[in-house]
């Protein structure tokens, strides 16, 4: 998003997965839990899949820090960010994200050309986000296809 408005120029498409222009599109809590958050805090196959790449404890506390800061220090953009957003823009949600679909409706109406798709499921599990995805699942294939749909149009 950040791009798409600093940036108009150089953006045709955004695709927007379980995003939020401002704090009060989180799910309730989510933001007052990050001033107490701990790298025990972050999900175990997170944290494995990190330290494959980067076998460095400190390197991983270092990203976590980030992460936690980013979050702390978010401040909500403004409705006229939104709306000077110029590229087609693909919104994608989970009916219990931590966006929550209202967010994400208000987000799609804001945003000139954009269009919204809120499916069945948690945080990223639709994408099959480690922490989140069900075995067996056909919808990370599914929205793939629909996002590269989007995107080749």
């Amino acid at each position: 998003m950040q791009i798409g408005i600093s940036h108009p120029g150089i953006v045709n498409k955004l695709v927007l997965i379980s995003s939020f222009y401002k704090k009060d599109g989180a799910i309730p809590g989510f933001f007052d839990s990050m001033p107490n958050a701990t790298l025990d805090n972050m999900p175990a196959p997170l944290k494995t899949a990190y330290l494959r790449i980067n076998n460095d404890p400190k390197g991983l506390q270092a990203m976590f820090e980030k992460d936690k800061g980013r979050m702390i220090n978010f401040k909500d953009w403004s409705d006229e960010d939104l709306k000077s957003i110029k590229a087609s823009t693909f919104i994608i949600c989970g009916d219990h994200d931590v966006v929550t679909p209202e967010h994400a409706v208000k987000m799609s109406h804001m945003i000139p050309n954009a269009q919204l798709m809120v499916l069945p499921g948690t945080h990223g599990s639709f994408i099959g986000e480690i922490c989140t995805a069900e075995p067996n699942s056909k919808m990370p294939e599914m929205t793939v296809a629909i996002i590269e749909e989007f995107l080749n149009r």
